[in-house]
């Protein structure tokens, strides 16, 4: 059985972070150790469980593909990050966020149909892929 954390969320993002161009160094420079990753920009928290419950990082022109690790944010309820320059696929790793309500890519540049895993995540009272398949 695989243990998930507060750490394991902060390395999930580290390598989101890794992965993909910020233009603005919004991430870059905020998204560091130094800080507790609950206090990272885009970045909301439980308090409960301390693990990451929501990602928000629209509209900040970040470039590259979603990487499967955010598959492992297994507390995350909400996901946005619309209006930026995503390309590719969504990756099948996205599918184990059982808890996910709330998805937003509109405004990138995904491709392909909507994957048929998506009707697995059951939870999911908003979806928007405006603009964005």
């Amino acid at each position: 059985m695989i243990v998930r954390n507060l750490a394991t969320d902060q390395h999930v993002l580290l390598e989101f972070k890794h992965r993909i161009i910020d233009p603005h160094n919004i991430i870059v420079n905020n998204w560091t150790t130094t800080y507790s990753v609950c206090n990272w920009i885009g970045v909301f928290c439980v308090a409960k469980h301390r693990r990451v419950r929501a990602l928000h990082l629209p509209n900040i022109n970040l470039t590259g593909t979603i990487p499967p690790h955010l598959g492992n944010l297994s507390f995350l309820v909400s996901l946005d990050l619309s209006h930026n320059n995503f390309l590719g696929h969504l990756p099948r790793e996205l599918v184990q966020l059982s808890r996910l309500k709330l998805i937003d890519l509109s405004f990138n540049f995904l491709r392909g149909e909507i994957p048929l895993w998506f009707g697995r995540l059951d939870k999911v009272l908003s979806l928007s892929l405006r603009n964005t398949i």
